[in-house]
């Protein structure tokens, strides 16, 4: 049907064949991501219970809430659900808490001022919510060009996300706030306990800025230079294309039995279906595997004696993901940094602007070089991985720049760089906590979910890991040396910004 849609000729088509075919996922490929997503919320509602306490348990309510509408509004418009879905989803888990932990820790900041429990909660939820919506609107950028400029599983994953990143806006700023009222209301709420680790930190983080800078631009030198001198085997059938071959049996084999079989002899992400003739005859199995990859898939299902699978065709099936895909996927990229630089510029000032792109542009060629340097080939869910990646990496880098667009306008004393290394610190907590509860829902995916899941999910881990790192020393590095370690002063509408000589501040 695809094939008929997009017939730019209008040629007159004549159905040859059709065939009835079992899930390319299989029921343990869907089972292993049902599983990712249970893990990965109940790690991410433990974390927050344990470390929140009564507030972690709103948060939990909250986050509940969020997979409910998540999955209603999925329903309500017939989304079809794929596996790059799936992990759309649990990411959603991950990423839902996010807003909860900014304004909890705002909330903490006002309490250690000395405000009551209501003003505390009032004042930590106003605080936090300019950060909170920047960081969901540059995720939703990049979320909402998936899905115009995607195509299938790309364009499935794109719109799991838009509804669950809007969903967790709702949820977080709406939910949470009428149940903290309502416990206030009812005299249930008397104080809000909660763990702290990192305490008053004073960081030079500045100090490394530079050997730091140095060596992840040399890391990706050496990544992506690996990734060319791989060539094609750099790339897996979704970009290649590959063999196709049919088999008559008379005992069915589970799929996950033979997948594995075909896994130990180095036949990477085959895709394995049962079919029938619409017509009738008897159930045939089709294996979709890289080029030249055939004859090893014929050696390979010798291993099982009571199916007596015997070869019956063998064909050479095109790329799933062709050169239209990859240039919605190039102009999706570039579209999403375009956006997120004229948001931040608008919302910030043009040189917090280049430092986030810059940052976002690290973080992708980065993850792309340690995924070249595992060995992994690209596949259409790595595209949308490193897409996603282009959204996330900025949350970090927003909300540290918000802290210090604050310190700025309060004129807190100090070169421009002991203003930058006190938001830093101010914000490490937050930074770190947000990124790690996205961490723990991925990681369930790369832990139980195989296959293309498993690739998503390790892409996006290296993509967590290195856009928390740049939001440091790349981004907030750049917007430092863009102004010449001068400090900035921030107008009152916080977009005019004028240099001061430094001396003239320390004085």
């Amino acid at each position: 049907m695809a094939n008929v849609l997009e017939n730019p000729l209008r040629a007159p088509l004549k159905l040859k064949s059709s065939h009835r075919v079992d899930p390319t996922l299989g029921r343990e490929s869907i089972r292993s991501g049902v599983k990712a997503a249970i893990m990965g919320t109940a790690a991410v509602s433990a974390f927050m219970l344990v470390y929140y306490m009564i507030a972690g348990m709103v948060a939990n309510v909250a986050l509940i809430a969020n997979i409910f509408i998540l999955l209603g509004v999925m329903c309500s418009i017939g989304t079809t659900l794929t596996l790059p879905g799936i992990a759309g989803v649990v990411l959603t888990v991950g990423m839902a808490v996010d807003a909860n932990v900014l304004i909890y820790e705002r909330i903490r900041e006002e309490l250690a001022k000395g405000k009551s429990l209501r003003g505390a909660i009032a004042a930590g939820y106003s605080r936090a919510f300019g950060t909170i919506f920047d960081t969901h609107v540059t995720t939703l950028l990049s979320s909402i060009i998936l899905i115009f400029m995607g195509t299938g599983p790309i364009k499935g994953f794109g719109v799991a996300l838009t509804i669950g990143v809007a969903a967790s806006l709702f949820t977080a700023l709406v939910v949470t706030r009428l149940l903290f009222d309502w416990l206030l209301e009812r005299g249930w709420l008397k104080t809000i306990r909660m763990l702290h680790i990192i305490r008053a930190a004073k960081l030079d983080f500045m100090k490394l800025a530079k050997p730091a800078f140095i060596m992840s631009w040399l890391l990706i030198l050496i990544g992506v230079g690996y990734g060319f001198s791989r060539g094609k085997s750099a790339f897996g059938v979704d970009f290649l294309g590959g063999d196709t071959t049919t088999y008559k049996f008379e005992q069915k084999v589970p799929e996950d039995k033979l997948r594995a079989a075909l896994a130990k002899a180095g036949i990477k992400d085959p895709r394995i279906q049962y079919q029938r003739d619409l017509g009738g005859g008897p159930e045939t199995l089709r294996v979709d595997s890289a080029a030249g990859s055939a004859a090893k898939v014929k050696e390979t299902l010798r291993e099982f004696p009571a199916a007596k699978f015997s070869f019956s065709s063998e064909d050479h099936i095109g790329a799933t993901v062709g050169q239209e895909i990859q240039r919605s996927a190039i102009i999706a990229s570039l579209l999403s940094l375009f956006g997120i630089l004229v948001y931040v510029a608008f919302r910030y000032e043009f040189s917090f602007a280049v430092g986030a792109v810059l940052a976002v542009i690290h973080d992708v060629l980065m993850t792309i070089g340690w995924y070249c340097l595992a060995g992994r080939e690209f596949n259409a869910t790595t595209v949308a991985a490193i897409l996603t990646i282009i959204g996330f990496s900025t949350n970090d880098t927003i909300v540290i720049f918000d802290r210090i667009r604050e310190d700025l306008k309060l004129g807190l004393r100090g070169t421009f760089k002991d203003v930058m290394n006190q938001a830093l610190n101010q914000t490490l907590s937050r930074t770190i906590i947000t990124s790690g509860t996205v961490f723990l829902a991925t990681l369930s995916l790369y832990i139980f979910g195989g296959g293309a899941i498993n690739d998503f999910a390790f892409t996006f881990l290296v993509g967590i890991i290195t856009g928390t790192y740049s939001s440091i020393y790349i981004a907030s590095a750049l917007v430092l040396w863009w102004h010449k370690g001068q400090r900035p002063h921030i107008g009152p509408g916080g977009g005019a910004i004028v240099v001061e000589p430094a001396a003239a501040v320390r004085t």
